[in-house]
């Protein structure tokens, strides 16, 4: 069925509205309650709103677009994030909590080549969304090739010892 919480968006690219007026916080990137993340980007979106007018004091119309121009990648990717891990039935769950088993078993057995699940990825300072969102892609492809590696010698040694048991039944 369908979820009951309340759809997740995205309401850039803009992040702000004339001259002097800044979107910020669930107002342009509306996160699950569940991730513990909507207050927290709300203060980064503070915290840099904060940075850049203290670089451009008297210049309200330049930080407000610099302000858009470094919080809107982040922001989408922090919805789309979002998004991407909490859909419905049984495909969802799957989608949500493999990913999370995957990521820890390769993280506690390769630290130094794969990163954290995502929400220990959440845990990290002066880690952006976007960056997140891409570390995880690397870590992704690399786990695809690695599992179809194993696979794929697995199946090699399987097929190798089909055959070496029907020469001995052969002869």
């Amino acid at each position: 069925g369908a979820s009951a919480l309340p759809g997740f968006r995205y309401a850039g690219p803009r992040h702000h509205e004339g001259s002097r007026t800044v979107i910020l916080g669930d107002c342009v990137h509306t996160v699950k309650p569940y991730f513990g993340l909507g207050a927290n980007s709300a203060l980064e979106d503070v915290q840099i709103l904060s940075e850049i007018l203290s670089d451009n004091p008297s210049n309200y119309d330049s930080a407000v677009q610099e302000f858009t121009h470094r919080r809107a990648a982040d922001s989408k990717a922090l919805v789309t994030m979002s998004r991407s891990l909490d859909r419905p039935g049984k495909l969802g769950t799957m989608r949500f909590v493999l990913p999370l088993i995957i990521d820890s078993t390769f993280n506690k057995f390769l630290p130094k080549i794969f990163a954290p699940n995502i929400f220990g990825m959440f845990q990290l300072e002066n880690v952006g969304f976007r960056q997140i969102q891409w570390r995880k892609r690397a870590d992704r492809v690399m786990q695809c090739a690695v599992i179809g590696s194993v696979l794929g010698g697995a199946a090699l040694g399987m097929k190798c010892l089909v055959k070496s048991a029907l020469r001995l039944c052969m002869a």
